[in-house]
């Protein structure tokens, strides 16, 4: 699945909020970025974090693989 201009743009505002590669991953409905959570005591890189998040139709986080993470999912043919 191609990558839209609303997951490029996520993408692009979650590595600069965390400072680290946001990999992508094709859903059913569009694209889910993920990333290693900024440390808690980092409430810079929380704020440019959620800031981003907001552009988004879902997101939220996950400790599943031991290491916390945030993911967000833009949905094709929805828009925030």
């Amino acid at each position: 699945m191609p990558v839209s201009l609303r997951a490029a743009a996520l993408r692009t505002a979650l590595e600069r909020a965390v400072d680290q590669p946001v990999h992508l991953l094709a859903t059913e409905r569009g694209m889910r970025a993920y990333v290693t959570a900024p440390k808690p005591s980092d409430t810079a890189a929380w704020t440019r974090a959620l800031e981003a998040l907001r552009s988004a139709d879902v997101w939220g986080s996950t400790d599943a693989h031991g290491t916390p993470e945030i993911w967000a999912e833009i949905r094709e043919g929805e828009q925030p």
